[in-house]
């Protein structure tokens, strides 16, 4: 006769600390002998990587990860695949390393003569680290191997432009084909402070014109919000959707406001690497390096808004943060603006104090 044995255990709070649900833990009690016998490092990296993606399209349709999220992964674990496939197809879970990450940014490097950035290794490390503690949680490794996967430190200020920088740039993308577009798009990044993604997204019918509003959608976790529209980006905005084949501005407008058809349709809205693209080849040419992205718009909206007076509350609710350490990154001066801003107020009291003291 078996003898029941009775516990305490509050499984709903133990999967809470473990950071799991309670079919993962039922599934790695499963396969626990899988653990025992060793048989688990033979899990092949193809077969993780295939779950992994499906288990993203789960999330993405419950709101728990956003489509741009979705899609960026989507794109990196395919390359990854493809990559396994072509050389070692056979490889399992445990094998994967570093080197191996590296020498697919190597190949997929926009242009031959440029370096990735630490932000953007960054990003596909926490992609691979983010698959691995699937692997993990999922029982097809015995140890967490996140930690083969570093994730380098960056300290250096929020790059943004100078109004002599942001001229030359705005010039520079009228010269462009279809330049009155793409000067269009640059202003508004330096206007509004939006992602990429926020841009691409948004539609004429969000361009609240009689409430000199701006709806932004599709942002980072797919969040919205209502921005300010400033008088300047208000008025290229109109000026670019005319000579774009809207002579008059309608709320009943669906299509994008930055679309590749121009029209009252507007169907083909613009790609977020097209605009990434662009600004690389604008700040080339005005000789900026890569510590000046597409993001420097964001920078350098967040530092204009707080020298004309904006507090950083209201600024944090514009640029779409719910922490305002994010806000306050954002707005760190680079040194020499510092100092013209620390100086607009010499000589200080304690200025005074040491010269007579002196």
């Amino acid at each position: 006769m078996p003898i029941k044995v009775q516990t305490n255990i509050d499984y709903e709070a133990l999967c809470k600390e473990l950071g799991v649900t309670i079919d993962e833990l039922i599934h790695l009690v499963k396969n626990k002998d899988q653990h025992l016998s060793g048989s688990i490092e033979k899990v092949s990296l193809i077969q993780v990587i295939g779950e992994y993606i499906e288990n993203l399209k789960k999330l993405e349709t419950k709101s728990r990860r956003s489509n741009n999220t979705l899609v960026t992964y989507l794109n990196f674990l395919e390359r990854v695949k493809s990559f396994v496939n072509k050389k070692s197809p056979d490889i399992t879970i445990s094998e994967i390393n570093e080197d191996m990450i590296f020498e697919i940014l190597e190949k997929c490097r926009p242009r031959k003569n440029t370096k990735l950035s630490t932000n953007t290794v960054n990003k596909y490390m926490a992609i691979i680290r983010s698959m691995l503690g699937y692997a993990f949680e999922h029982g097809y490794t015995e140890k967490d191997l996140r930690y083969k996967f570093s994730l380098k430190s960056i300290s250096t200020l929020p790059r943004y432009l100078n109004d002599e920088q942001i001229e030359k740039v705005l010039k520079g993308a009228l010269q462009k084909t279809y330049g009155y577009r793409k000067r269009a798009m640059i202003l508004f990044l330096l206007g509004t402070g939006c992602r990429v993604s926020e841009l691409t997204n948004i539609r004429v019918s969000d361009f609240i014109v009689d409430e000199n509003l701006i709806f932004i959608r599709n942002g980072k976790g797919n969040k919205e919000r209502y921005i300010p529209m400033f008088k300047k980006v208000k008025k290229g905005i109109l000026h670019y959707l005319k000579l774009s084949g809207v002579t008059e501005w309608r709320s009943d407008i669906k299509g994008y406001l930055f679309c590749q058809d121009d029209g009252l349709i507007r169907e083909k809205k613009v790609l977020d690497r097209s605009v990434q693209l662009l600004v690389r080849d604008l700040f080339d040419s005005i000789g900026l390096g890569n510590d000046f992205t597409v993001h420097s718009f964001r920078h350098t909206f967040a530092v204009k808004c707080l020298k004309s007076g904006i507090k950083e509350q209201y600024l944090m609710q514009m640029l779409g943060h719910e922490d305002p350490k994010t806000t306050s990154i954002y707005t760190k001066l680079l040194p020499q603006d510092l100092k013209d801003e620390v100086m607009k107020f010499y000589p200080f009291p304690f200025e005074e104090l040491l010269d007579e003291l002196i």
